[in-house]
């Protein structure tokens, strides 16, 4: 008797489909590292450098079929398997139908945030810059049963809107709105996200309801984050550019993992600069970031966080780039990393009170 994987399937379907448009696509990257601190938490006094790898791949599977009034039926199931710690089923990453008409695209179901796709993770968090602007905050990752809409663009002006259902006992839900203007020499981008009895309210970005990667909706009341965001990119001269952002974090209420306890409500300012030359094959990047102090009702803390990121790209071909990155952060007050609570936001701080990272690597895009 023959066997064949999901995968398998999924080839199978793409080859022979007959009527509908199905392709597949996706990523591999390949990162070797050295990182001078290596501990789980933030307690821990592990500080002996180490040489580690991961290997993360990506696999988007695209479906879309045009209708008779003239709009699409698309759909997308994707999954990421990355070395050493998560082997998911299909569909945990990306699992939504979506339909494409005149006055802008829908789509429903398991997908990613907009404001984390498209501002917060990439562009301003590109070129390994993200483990801050992306993997830490008040926002979510992705959204389990969420309900997205997507502008066409008006004389440069596009926006979004994202409404996440929850599935718990009670009024777990969450929304955010984004916009953006985009021109030949620069681009403005703006996003609110707000999330209400959600367990994964804490400055883990992940998915919402926090029972796992493509699951959410799990309850627990009165409790409320917020986040703000502004960016603005400028390119000018012969292949400079130049950008910078502002967010602004919130969490109130029974928050877990968040000094706030109670009604309570903390907040943290996080400030981006960063600037990239591009020339022929080679493209040089260098970022600088800011966590001010947390604040609990006006109590500041003694917490803040200081970042610089370097890296250099080289395009190995048309869809592969090599890429060497330093980065390096800084404590105010060693072992006080704002309202962190994930080592790994801060490459595997400790206690200590800086840490580099310098890492080899390569990307590419199939």
């Amino acid at each position: 008797m023959l066997k064949y994987s999901p995968l398998a399937t999924l080839v199978a379907l793409a080859s022979f489909s007959a009527h509908a448009e199905v392709s597949i696509g996706g990523s591999a990257e390949m990162d070797l590292f050295y990182r001078t601190n290596n501990g789980a938490n933030f307690a821990d006094t592990d500080t002996e450098g180490k040489v580690l790898q991961e290997i993360a791949i990506v696999v988007n599977v695209d479906g879309k079929d045009r209708l008779d009034d003239g709009s699409s039926l698309s759909w997308r199931l994707a999954q990421k398997v990355a070395t050493n710690y998560r082997f998911d089923s299909w569909g945990q990453r990306e699992a939504w139908i979506g339909y494409d008409t005149s006055v802008g695209t829908f789509r429903f179901g398991n997908q990613f945030s907009t404001l984390y796709l498209t501002m917060l993770d990439w562009p301003y968090g590109a070129h390994g810059v993200s483990n801050l602007t992306g993997d830490f905050g008040a926002h979510e990752v992705a959204y389990p049963s969420a309900i997205t809409y997507l502008s066409p663009k008006f004389s440069g002006f596009s926006f979004g809107a994202q409404y996440e259902l929850g599935a718990g006992t009670g009024d777990a839900n969450a929304y955010e709105v984004t916009a953006a203007y985009a021109a030949d020499a620069f681009n403005i981008d703006a996003g609110y996200y707000q999330g209400k009895n959600s367990e994964s309210m804490d400055s883990e970005s992940a998915s919402f309801g926090g029972s796992g990667w493509g699951s959410g909706g799990l309850y627990n009341a009165d409790n409320k984050a917020r986040q703000y965001f502004i960016g603005g990119r400028f390119r000018f001269g012969d292949g400079f550019e130049v950008g910078g952002a502002y967010t602004r974090h919130e969490w109130e209420g029974d928050v877990p993992n968040v000094h706030a306890a109670g009604s309570d409500k903390t907040s943290v300012d996080q400030y981006l600069l960063r600037g990239g030359y591009t020339t022929g094959k080679h493209n040089f990047t260098l970022a600088y970031q800011y966590i001010a102090d947390s604040e609990t009702d006006s109590d500041e803390r003694d917490d803040g966080i200081q970042a610089v990121n370097f890296q250099y790209t080289y395009s190995l071909s048309k869809q592969t780039v090599g890429f060497v990155q330093l980065r390096h952060h800084m404590l105010d007050n060693a072992g006080q990393p704002s309202v962190m609570h994930a080592s790994y936001q801060l490459d595997g701080l400790g206690h200590e009170d800086n840490v580099t990272r310098f890492l080899v690597g390569t990307w590419t895009g199939f």
